[in-house]
């Protein structure tokens, strides 16, 4: 999946070229060509669908040249991803009518790949046989209230060599930081990655009832012998009428036949700046400079990023985000969470011209 604006990153982060397409750590890849690079080592070529919006497939072709752009699906309206999935689903049940899929997105820091890919592959023997929905859970290690919290029921749904699945019992969206507290000191706790896997049936099915009229359009768009194109047109025509919804909040949240993994892998959402200085290198004083040249003076745990051309002095600063632009400068304490609202309130006052 890689059809989002990436608005908490603004102003870096633009409808020209969001979050997904930036290599945000200096690495040479970005967030997509990450993503790609990781789901490449499982999946042969051919196999890899990437879902994003119209606007953004020149960008995708660009930084993916060796994807094949019919397998790109071009999304004609911001509509979260609910709809991005079930279009998946629906495509690839036209090429393979039991195909098992994985959803990746676009924007998470994974580390310790091979155990990585080791999940990935046995979520897919799992699904492969049993009627399940299946998410990706990485254990709650601290109290982070922007993820989503899943608990276990530790007794059902286990079974000889699918030890790590387990039928979930509660999910929390987002809670306050004393519950967040709570539940990872019960253990029983995991952090809802974004991670899933199922049959392309089983999500067809179970989405079905939960979002009847979008569901009932995709059966009309992909029912008999059509083509890609004539398939396409009718999904332009009747994507703008769709709910904009999350699959988590339509659908995970809900499923009767939701499962978790238990993944043992590192793994981080870069979903705001703070996860960014996380995990970007530092200098001795905790400060990260990414782009220009940065000169520090009695300044710590600062993420200054300027384009390349640029110098910037930063004295007596601590604990701060710098972001400048060619044409926005915003500067504010790092770990802010109303970026999103400052965009949009630059929106209202201005229109587009500087998102």
């Amino acid at each position: 999946m890689a059809g989002g604006i990436g608005s908490r990153f603004w102003p870096t982060s633009t409808l020209d070229v969001p979050k997904q397409f930036i290599d945000f750590f200096g690495g040479g890849k970005t967030l997509l060509q990450q993503t790609y690079e990781r789901a490449a080592k499982l999946f042969p070529e051919g196999h890899i669908i990437v879902t994003t919006h119209r606007s953004f497939t020149h960008l995708v072709r660009e930084q993916l040249p060796e994807l094949d752009p019919q397998c790109i699906l071009h999304e004609p309206a911001f509509k979260s991803t609910a709809p991005s999935m079930a279009y998946a689903a629906y495509f690839l049940r036209s090429i393979n009518p039991q195909a098992n899929m994985i959803v990746l997105p676009a924007d998470q820091l994974v580390f310790g790949e091979d155990a990585y890919i080791a999940a990935l592959d046995k979520a897919l023997d799992y699904v492969a046989t049993h009627p399940h929905l299946v998410t990706m859970g990485i254990r709650a290690t601290y109290p982070e209230t922007r993820y989503g919290y899943i608990q276990i029921d530790g007794t059902n749904g286990i079974e000889p060599g699918f030890e790590e699945f387990h039928k979930v019992r509660t999910f929390t969206e987002k809670p306050q930081e004393e519950f967040a507290r709570l539940f990872v000191e019960s253990g029983d706790f995991y952090w809802n990655t974004g991670l899933f896997a199922w049959n392309v049936n089983t999500i067809i099915e179970t989405m079905h009832p939960l979002l009847p009229e979008m569901m009932e359009s995709f059966d009309h768009v992909f029912a008999g012998e059509r083509t890609r194109d004539e398939r396409r047109a009718d999904v332009y025509r009747i994507y703008e009428s769709f709910p904009s919804i999350s699959v988590d909040y339509a659908v995970i949240e809900k499923a009767p036949n939701m499962y978790l993994q238990a993944g043992n892998f590192g793994w981080t959402d870069v979903g705001r700046w703070e996860d960014v200085y996380r995990e970007a290198g530092k200098d001795s004083q905790g400060n990260v400079a990414e782009g220009g040249t940065c000169e520090f003076y009695n300044s710590r745990d600062n993420l200054v990023i300027i384009p390349k051309d640029k110098i910037a002095i930063i004295k007596d600063l601590e604990g701060f985000l710098v972001n400048i632009t060619d044409d926005v400068i915003v500067i504010c304490p790092k770990d802010e969470d109303d970026i999103r609202n400052f965009r949009n309130t630059m929106m209202m006052k201005h229109g587009d011209k500087y998102m």
